[in-house]
């Protein structure tokens, strides 16, 4: 009877639906942004791991404390990898002691027929005490994934 049990909760255990993870870089630089990231993700529950990356603004953009930010999962307010899609919001402030500035970088996705592949465009908004009003630039991305 025992071997029965222990047989049973094996097989329950083995049973249990495996967890595949997966991964994804992107990354782009033009003349609005340098921007590179990466990350693992879970394919079966869509959460994002371990993200971290940088973000660098040209000369034009640069706000005191925020010319080169250095990615971390608290960068990344938003996100979304679900349905062929791949969507992020990074969010970056100014320091103490430096005068107020923001960042946030928008990312929107799509997935190419291989799976592989995930293409779309970028949108980068900036303030600071620099701009009478926020500043905003678009271009296209690119991420691959694993």
């Amino acid at each position: 009877m025992r071997r029965i049990l222990l047989s049973l909760a094996t097989l329950a255990a083995l049973s249990s639906p495996a967890l595949a993870t997966g991964g994804f870089n992107c990354a782009v630089k033009d003349k609005n942004v340098s921007f590179e990231a990466e990350a693992g993700f879970s394919y079966s529950l869509g959460g994002i791991l371990n993200f971290r990356g940088t973000l660098a603004l040209p000369t034009d953009l640069a706000q005191k404390g925020l010319d080169k930010v250095i990615l971390d999962q608290s960068s990344l307010t938003h996100h979304w990898l679900h349905d062929g899609e791949l969507r992020l919001l990074v969010h970056a402030e100014s320091g103490e002691n430096q005068p107020f500035a923001a960042l946030d970088f928008v990312m929107l996705t799509t997935v190419d027929e291989e799976g592989m592949n995930f293409e779309g465009t970028y949108t980068l908004k900036v303030e600071g005490e620099k701009f009478d009003e926020a500043v905003r630039r678009t271009g296209k991305i690119s991420c691959s994934a694993g």
